[in-house]
């Protein structure tokens, strides 16, 4: 068992509540999705969600505005699992996150970030793990390039910012965002992006690419042939020093099965990538991710019963092959 830099045993209430093994959204981030979700009158739909057909986003308003009502706070306590991790399932994922975003000046690629939520989830864990004297208050300067095809969603996205801020700064979190956008099945779209990230990147001491809840997209609507041109590029063009990309999905067949999502990706790290990009960890397991699952509080009904949520995740070291 790898040493953890962030004991569980140290997880603060206001995140982990360890009588009933339950995740609670940092409580900035949960605000932020509140205000969000009754500006735009959302929280009816937001409360309407079918557990057996969960949505995935796309360019539509519509779909957008299903997808943040319905999928956000799930998004969000994927990607807090996988970086508080409480189960000690993936303590080298763990580690991965925490060591980026200790301090100094990183580069964040989300694409596709739809409104934010895996970026965003990070930011406000670290800041509440901040507030609440678990890790030091170093100061980490965050260059944050969000990539999606729907401008609902970026809206969305530069609205919960916006009302999160405060909070990440007061814990000497200083953000500096754009958020573009970006067709992943379009190669100059891609070329766009890759610019942007280079030129937004080239000061920073660590980057760090991350891909969520893409599967959807990539699976259920069959883009991934369309797609594979463009995540390549993106991948090699963030490769290099103290770089890493982490991609994070649901626990589901469509992403973790043979042949899907993850297989697909590691067949890719095995062969076309292996110059610039190479699993983590993993070894000679033959399955390609790493799992957990938790409960959390739904923010707009945290007295109501915990919605459970299953992570699976790959860490993807983008360090070039020498």
């Amino acid at each position: 068992m790898s040493v953890r830099l962030l004991d569980p045993n140290l997880l603060p209430p206001t995140l982990w509540d360890s009588s009933s093994g339950t995740l609670i959204l940092p409580p900035a981030l949960a605000r932020a999705y509140q205000t969000v979700i009754d500006r735009h009158g959302l929280r009816e739909l937001a409360e309407s969600r079918d557990q057996k057909d969960p949505p995935y986003g796309g360019p539509e308003k519509e779909r957008t505005d299903k997808h943040l009502a319905q999928a956000f706070v799930s998004s969000v306590a994927r990607t807090q699992l996988a970086l508080l991790d409480p189960n000690n399932d993936l303590p080298l994922v763990s580690n991965s996150f925490i060591s980026c975003l200790a301090g100094n000046s990183v580069n964040l690629t989300d694409a596709p970030c739809g409104a934010g939520a895996a970026v965003f989830s990070f930011l406000a864990n670290i800041a509440e793990l901040r507030s609440q004297n678990v890790l030091p208050r170093e100061p980490l300067d965050v260059v944050l390039v969000g990539a999606e095809l729907s401008g609902s969603a970026r809206a969305y996205a530069e609205e919960i910012l916006l009302q999160l801020r405060p909070s990440l700064e007061a814990q000497a979190i200083f953000v500096n965002s754009e958020f573009r956008e970006w067709d992943v099945t379009n190669s100059l779209s891609n070329t766009d992006l890759i610019q942007r990230v280079t030129i937004t990147s080239s000061k920073c001491s660590k980057r760090l690419l991350i891909v969520a809840n893409f599967n959807g997209y990539l699976e259920k609507e069959r883009k991934r042939k369309d797609s594979v041109h463009q995540i390549e590029e993106l991948f090699r063009h963030a490769s290099g020093k103290n770089s890493m990309a982490i991609w994070i999905e649901p626990n589901m067949n469509r992403a973790t099965s043979i042949g899907g999502t993850f297989s697909w990706l590691r067949a890719l790290l095995g062969e076309k990538w292996r110059q610039f990009a190479r699993e983590s960890f993993g070894g000679d397991d033959p399955k390609p991710i790493s799992t957990s699952s938790a409960h959390f509080r739904l923010p707009l009904n945290p007295n109501t019963s915990a919605r459970r949520v299953h992570l699976a995740v790959m860490s993807v070291d983008l360090g070039r092959a020498k």
